[in-house]
């Protein structure tokens, strides 16, 4: 198995070029939100209950967009050298069901043509697997998973 390890420094820059794109695409639409409401005023619209929601759609997008932009500052604080010995922040868990990477909550990410996960300390799995070593196995939502590879 140690021959099929995907490299970390691969892993997490897939991980932080899938959050920069989504970050790219939210701040694209928060642009033409924006772009839609200056016209709006200036246009004098009729329609004040659509404006109103626009600029609520604005604030929460910027929100995410803030959540995003820190996931990825969390992702740019992993040090893809350290090998881990157990499941913690910055891991890659191997198991006999999913690859796990514990870093932010990317979801799902390819690399070198494998599918992993990318999940954050509070995901529901985390606590389940946490601190938990190669060879050792635990349990969620009825579904078993034994740790194969650890790094």
């Amino acid at each position: 198995m140690k021959d099929a390890r995907i490299p970390k420094t691969s892993i997490l820059e897939a991980c932080i070029k899938k959050q920069e794109l989504i970050i790219a695409d939210f701040e694209k639409e928060i642009e033409i939100i924006r772009a839609e409401i200056t016209t709006r005023d200036e246009t004098e619209s009729q329609e004040t209950s659509r404006a109103a929601g626009q600029n609520e759609l604005l604030v929460r997008m910027e929100h995410e967009l803030t959540f995003l932009q820190n996931e990825l500052n969390t992702l740019e604080t992993i040090n893809p050298e350290k090998v881990c010995e157990k499941a913690e922040f910055g891991a890659v868990v191997v198991t006999d069901q999913r690859i796990f990477f514990i870093s932010t909550s990317v979801e799902l990410v390819e690399v070198n043509g494998t599918s992993l996960f990318g999940i954050s300390s509070k995901a529901p799995i985390f606590p389940a697997m946490k601190g938990k070593k190669k060879g050792e196995s635990f349990d969620l939502a009825g579904v078993h998973y034994v740790i194969l590879d650890l790094y």
